[in-house]
């Protein structure tokens, strides 16, 4: 049967996720989606981060069946549908015959070697053993903490994050966890369970919260009351600390260096109404026409928390 191209594969979208991550050493949020429809990119960017997220045991079970390494293409495409079998239970002739299409789509030669080693996968048990952390941050965690409190953490990876929403309105809390099904975390954040597709919830077309950890979202309230005053937001991008600061009363500007995070931001903005200055460069070297009253930042950090959430980062 041919592929209808007006409707995207979700899994073809995931196969050209991976390779940007592993072979072109891109951020999933900075990667190109294509022009999917929000529903095939929710699949898709959470198909590939559960890829990501169990890559070791996942490659663990696939050399196992073959002599060596498959070439990227064919191995991610493996990497997919051992993925969809061994971890979402998806029935394994629907996973196989997929991850042979978009091979034939990428590399048509290895169409035939993914399907022999798909379907001994089928059959394969995932190991027990997480994923473990990056050598570096798993090194200085062993060391500070030992083996026990390093495996713990490894596993909680394993597990995709909960979903934690800021509300542009602090005083409809209540309101809104009843309709989203949310808790009300004591810092004031809702938080959903894992799997939630964002576009689709009640709220989010008209910009009444925003994605944001729980505790991305205890500086800003640190702050206390930011009516009226001029705030910078370094690394602001994707935007939740300017969301919030905008939404708190105050004259934000939102600092950051990468173009294609501020483009989120952006939409960000005009989804909630909200705004803020923005301004792409780099925090080292721009110079402010003037002092702020408060400057906020969140740099970029190694917290294993951040793998979690990110579980392309150590890619």
């Amino acid at each position: 049967m041919a592929r209808n191209d007006n409707r995207p594969d979700p899994r073809e979208i995931a196969h050209r996720l991976l390779r940007q991550v592993l072979a072109e050493a891109r951020m999933l949020d900075d990667a190109d989606l294509g022009a999917a429809p929000p529903e095939a990119r929710a699949r898709a960017l959470a198909l590939a981060r559960t890829v990501l997220r169990h890559m070791g045991p996942l490659d663990q079970v696939i050399t196992a069946l073959t002599l060596r390494p498959p070439p990227l293409a064919a191995m991610n495409a493996l990497r997919i549908a051992a993925a969809e079998m061994l971890i979402e239970g998806v029935p394994p002739h629907a996973a196989v015959s997929q991850a042979v299409a978009l091979t034939r789509r990428a590399a048509p030669r290895l169409g035939g070697l993914v399907n022999a080693v798909g379907r001994k996968i089928a059959g394969s048990t995932l190991p027990d053993t997480p994923q473990e952390l990056p050598k570096p941050i798993r090194g200085a965690v062993r060391g500070a903490f030992g083996d026990d409190i390093t495996r713990a953490i490894e596993t909680a990876h394993a597990a995709r994050p909960p979903l934690d929403l800021t509300l542009r309105n602090a005083s409809d809390t209540a309101a809104w966890a009843e309709r989203l099904g949310a808790d009300i975390l004591p810092s004031g954040s809702l938080r959903l369970a894992a799997g939630a597709q964002i576009s689709a919830l009640p709220g989010y077309q008209d910009g009444a919260w925003w994605v944001q950890d729980a505790a991305a979202a205890l500086p800003v309230t640190l702050l206390g009351d930011v009516a009226g005053k001029r705030v910078l937001d370094l690394c602001a991008a994707p935007g939740g600390k300017t969301l919030q600061l905008a939404a708190r009363g105050a004259d934000v500007t939102a600092l950051d260096v990468s173009p294609g995070r501020l483009v989120r931001l952006r939409r960000n903005l005009k989804r909630t109404g909200l705004s803020a200055r923005v301004i792409e460069a780099d925090a080292l070297a721009w110079v402010p026409e003037g002092p702020f009253d408060a400057i906020m930042i969140d740099a970029p950090c190694s917290a294993t928390g951040t793998v979690r959430r990110h579980p392309d980062l150590p890619h």
